[in-house]
């Protein structure tokens, strides 16, 4: 409720302010960005247990206001895990469920084990809570202790009654997304949205198998009349291989698509000569001025490769974007939704 009320006194302010001589006054200015954090938790396989590869993706969409003090914040967790066998095979990818912690809500089943009684996603919600009027620098220097061997880097203070969860992610993703804010105009509402994969691959004598989750990330912002104003995509693409007895290697790649760079090496298979995170950055600054539902009814077509299914078909895009966008379509819309 009150990142609702303090955003919206923003935009009500932005709106009704009047300039001298009687003219409107410009438009109020805020910087919005989105950060995500990979931390991968592996566990061999034994005989008596099956291995586990999970990937663990700590997602965060800032807006700040002029002032640079935090206006809205939307947190998320894709935690994912496929197991792995000591012959080499994985368990069944298509069963694993890819919501979100917050999108299960009470599925995700922590309230009985909290001291404090309270669900993942309302523990989340505090402390989104708690950080709405703050500066940048007093969110970060948030007070923390340890309520348990398991539980270190928790809140304390006033926000312990309501949140007990660890936030080194949390606050790493909050700083990805300060850090890589950008200015816009006129904003009404910010949110996150994402869509997930898991696929798993058996190791050979001869080669390793893999677990690999894919989570796409769009964060969008709008303005009072649902335009876009800004758009971020990226992909928390990591995996982890293994060899045929389910020993799992421990060096993953943690870094997102976009992080990256040149290092993702796509320049020489793209027909048009552009790396990943310059088709992303250019499919996000063409999606500024469109509504959401603009932008997800693109006309898209398929390469018949089996991979590229849903490339933008856009006039404007032909130049620039040769990716499969569907799923970050989906996870705009998801953004959309979910934004405050």
């Amino acid at each position: 409720m009150k990142k609702v009320i303090a955003l919206a006194l923003s935009v009500v302010m932005a709106l009704s302010l009047v300039a001298c001589g009687g003219e409107p006054a410009a438009p109020a200015k805020f910087k919005v960005g989105m950060g995500a954090v990979v931390s991968p938790s592996l566990r061999d396989a034994t005989a008596d247990k099956a291995g586990q590869v999970q990937m663990n993706t700590t997602m965060a969409v800032v807006a700040l206001d002029a002032e640079g003090k935090v206006v809205s914040v939307s947190f998320d967790v894709a935690q994912q895990a496929l197991a792995v066998n000591t012959d080499g095979t994985t368990g069944d990818a298509a069963a694993v469920d890819t919501r979100t912690k917050i999108e299960k809500e009470g599925d995700y089943n922590m309230a009985g084990a909290s001291s404090i009684g309270k669900e993942l996603f309302e523990q989340v919600n505090a402390m989104e809570d708690w950080m709405v009027g703050k500066t940048v620098d007093e969110v970060l220097g948030m007070e923390l202790g340890e309520n348990s061997a398991a539980h270190a880097n928790t809140p304390v203070g006033d926000l312990a009654a309501s949140c007990t969860i660890t936030v080194t992610d949390y606050l790493a993703a909050f700083k990805k997304a300060v850090d890589s804010a950008v200015e816009v105009e006129g904003l009404a509402k910010a949110g996150i949205g994402q869509n997930i994969s898991v696929k798993g691959t058996a190791a050979t004598a001869d080669k390793k198998g893999s677990v690999q989750v894919d989570t796409n990330m769009v964060g969008v912002a709008l303005d009072a009349e649902g335009k876009i104003l800004w758009a971020k995509i990226d992909v928390a693409q990591n995996k982890a291989a293994f060899d045929a007895t389910g020993v799992i290697d421990t060096n993953v790649d943690t870094r997102t698509k976009v992080e990256k760079e040149g290092d993702y090496g796509m320049v020489g298979v793209s027909g048009i000569g552009k790396e990943y995170f310059e088709q992303v950055k250019a499919l996000g600054e063409w999606m500024v001025g469109k509504t959401v539902a603009d932008v997800a009814a693109m006309e898209t077509f398929d390469r018949g490769d089996g991979s590229h299914t849903a490339v933008p078909a856009v006039e404007d895009l032909k130049a620039s974007v040769t990716i499969t966008v569907g799923a970050y379509l989906d996870a705009l819309v998801e953004a959309e939704t979910n934004a405050k």
